[in-house]
């Protein structure tokens, strides 16, 4: 039954280890050691004061689990985080949590890398689809579609996380920071593919800043009706498509954005 209003969010993780279109097997030395038990968001939704505890909730319980000694995070005010806009948001999350477990952080948000997920995140709320290959590509085949991204890449296992969340009422509050906490702290059912994504150790870093490899590109769709992989269509959703990218030695970081270039499935428009 459909209750109108009423707040109904449901989350479907699904992460995807390629490379160069083959799929691989992760393996324990190619990120941290994962919790034993999902741990659940404890706190509200108001904004960054509840992300903030639900987090340190998080790390806390990681703590007990593993023996750990993670430090508490400290959100900035609530406007500067706004004014990160989805993708900064995101990309202060992942460099957190992988800093403080003594990984190399992401070198930062990219435009090419973020054309390709806003673009998948579009086509899957336009088209009511959920997966990763729905547009006949598989994730990194969608990356490679991208000129810069084809001509400058490094081998990467990792490609893409999607998140999607609906709801029978009008709004969803903190969709990207809820993607981002599950695929880290909720994800035992998905083996911890997600976190293991987000945790990567191997980029190859041989371009850019020293100590910092590797490019994130965050796409969110918001509209509906959208059923996507669930029984029946819900009023609103909020898709969250999350990819990376390692780009090779002779990267251009002064490299305009290729925003006009998108591929459809084996159909370029320009």
């Amino acid at each position: 039954m459909r209750l109108t209003g009423l707040l109904a969010c449901f989350l479907f993780l699904t992460t995807t280890l390629v490379g160069h279109f083959s799929p691989i097997r992760a393996q324990p030395s190619d990120y941290p050691s994962d919790p034993t038990a999902d741990i659940k968001w404890s706190s509200g939704t108001a904004g960054v004061v509840d992300i903030q505890a639900a987090f340190n909730h998080a790390r806390a319980q990681e703590n007990a689990q593993l023996g750990l000694n993670l430090s508490m995070l400290s959100l900035p005010s609530q406007g500067t985080w706004d004014a990160l806009g989805d993708g900064g948001r995101i990309l202060w999350l992942i460099n957190a949590e992988r800093r403080d477990r003594g990984v190399q952080p992401l070198n930062g948000l990219e435009s090419n890398v973020t054309s390709v997920a806003q673009y998948y995140a579009q086509y899957l709320l336009d088209n009511d689809l959920w997966g990763h290959y729905e547009d006949g590509l598989s994730p990194w085949e969608r990356l490679d579609t991208n000129p810069a991204i084809h001509a400058c890449h490094d081998y990467l296992n990792v490609a893409e996380n999607i998140a999607v969340f609906v709801t029978s009422g009008l709004n969803i509050p903190l969709p990207v920071e809820r993607a981002v906490y599950m695929w880290m702290y909720q994800d035992q059912m998905s083996a911890w593919g997600h976190r293991h994504a987000i945790l990567w150790y191997p980029y190859n870093d041989n371009s850019g800043p020293a100590g910092q490899e590797g490019f994130l590109g965050i796409g969110r769709a918001s509209g509906g009706p959208y059923q996507g992989p669930f029984s029946q269509p819900w009023n609103f959703a909020e898709l969250i498509v999350m990819n990376v990218f390692d780009p090779c030695a002779t990267w251009d970081y002064g490299i305009p954005p290729i925003d006009n270039w998108i591929f459809l499935p084996f159909i370029l428009r320009y």
